[in-house]
């Protein structure tokens, strides 16, 4: 480095054209380079959590958390399996060795292994999730929507347009709703009339399950033609599903699911509760892409979401909250300004009190640095993002103390 130094002193020419090749691929990699939020970083940590509703702690430990942490046992890759087993909820955090090469694929095995597990309570109907800690998981932007004064089949048709149209917008990899409640058909049993008819409820589900099923026969090949057999048994509306035969014999009457039951559409069960400006409402958080600029993606959701919504009613509020963009856009602003008013007060102060040569060459060394840097992180494929731009801000006073001390000896 030395010698490459005292080359560049003894070469004033070849030292000015490197100094404007990197003023000039830096302008490059800034029009090119991605903004972010965050640097990607991968924390090499995966949460297993299973629902296990009514269960007591120690019944949690035994029937899911040790039948879980027994699977995963078989995963190399592993450092650390820490669980915590709750009224009705298991946690398990499984670490990552440090050194391991292939995260990715350490992470796959994890999840298949906890795919695997299958001998859980039958009171555990969903599956157990595993959530990556992942930076690129923060949502860049929330779009909120006020139900107020809508139904609530409207507002939610509102919403799943508008999430449609949203995951195609260049840039959007997720979209998270919250306050969302699926359709659903329910069926409400009436425990006199199984009484009744002496029906047992493990008898009503096997017949819903026999009726509405989907099987694969495999394929039949032809000469000229390959087939997909498909077997479809499914219910394609509410009377279909009253229609369904519990119990029949020869000498009594054929009991129907509408006669022992209630059966109609309503909403999954509320889990949580969220309220938009104190009413019941939806919110989206829009997850980017890790590839994709976080101020071009934010600027593309709003375009569509004002597209969107001249097909909606006109008292529809529609409105964002955790615009992650404003954030780095201001990092921004405050690196060019005080570029502007660093570059200005050098070349004053200098010349006034040394040369106009001298104030000259030190501000050059201002854009000369930030640009080269620029430069550095767009050949590395890193991304301008609040790390950075911290790191940018405090080097900016550091380059014209150097700078100034350099120019005086």
């Amino acid at each position: 480095m030395d010698a490459f130094l005292d080359f560049l002193v003894r070469q004033k020419k070849f030292a000015i054209v490197f100094s404007l090749a990197f003023i000039a691929v830096g302008i490059l990699s800034f029009q090119q380079m991605q903004r972010d939020q965050f640097p990607s970083v991968d924390f090499e940590i995966l949460a297993v959590t299973t629902a296990y509703p009514g269960a007591s702690p120690e019944d949690v430990e035994q029937s899911v958390t040790k039948v879980i942490e027994i699977e995963l046992l078989n995963v190399s890759g592993i450092k650390d399996i820490t669980s915590t087993s709750r009224e009705g909820l298991s946690s398990i955090i499984v670490t990552l060795e440090s050194n391991v090469k292939d995260v990715v694929t350490v992470k796959n095995d994890i999840r298949n292994a906890v795919n695997r597990v299958g001998n859980l309570p039958e009171e555990v109907t969903d599956l157990p999730s595993v959530l990556d800690f992942n930076i690129m998981e923060i949502p860049i932007i929330n779009i909120n929507i006020d139900g107020a004064g809508f139904d609530y089949t409207e507002a939610r048709q509102i919403t799943d347009d508008m999430e449609k149209a949203l995951s195609m917008v260049k840039g959007v990899s997720r979209i998270n709703k919250n306050g969302y409640l699926e359709s659903e058909i329910q069926i409400k049993v009436d425990p006199d009339k199984l009484s009744k008819y002496n029906i047992s409820i493990n008898e009503v589900i096997a017949a819903i399950s026999s009726r509405n099923a989907r099987f694969t026969l495999g394929d039949n090949n032809q000469p000229d033609l390959k087939k997909n057999i498909v077997i479809l048994s499914e219910f394609e509306d509410i009377e279909q599903i009253k229609s369904v035969v519990i119990k029949s014999n020869f000498d009594g009457p054929v009991i129907r699911l509408g006669d022992i039951s209630q059966v109609f559409r309503g909403d999954e069960e509320e889990t949580s509760i969220t309220r938009v400006n104190g009413t019941k409402g939806f919110i989206l958080e829009i997850l980017k892409q890790e590839q994709s600029d976080i101020i071009r993606t934010v600027a593309r959701v709003k375009e569509r979401v004002l597209e969107l919504q001249e097909n909606y009613p006109d008292d529809l509020r529609i409105f964002y909250t955790q615009d992650r963009s404003i954030s780095v856009e201001n990092r921004l602003d405050i690196i060019v300004k005080n570029g502007y008013i660093g570059l200005t007060l050098v070349l004053v102060v200098l010349g006034i009190f040394l040369s106009l040569k001298t104030a000259f060459w030190v501000a050059v060394s201002l854009p000369v640095t930030l640009l080269g840097t620029v430069a550095g992180l767009g050949l590395t494929g890193d991304t301008i993002n609040l790390i950075s731009l911290s790191g940018f801000i405090l080097v900016l006073g550091i380059v014209v103390d150097d700078s100034i001390i350099i120019a005086e000896s």
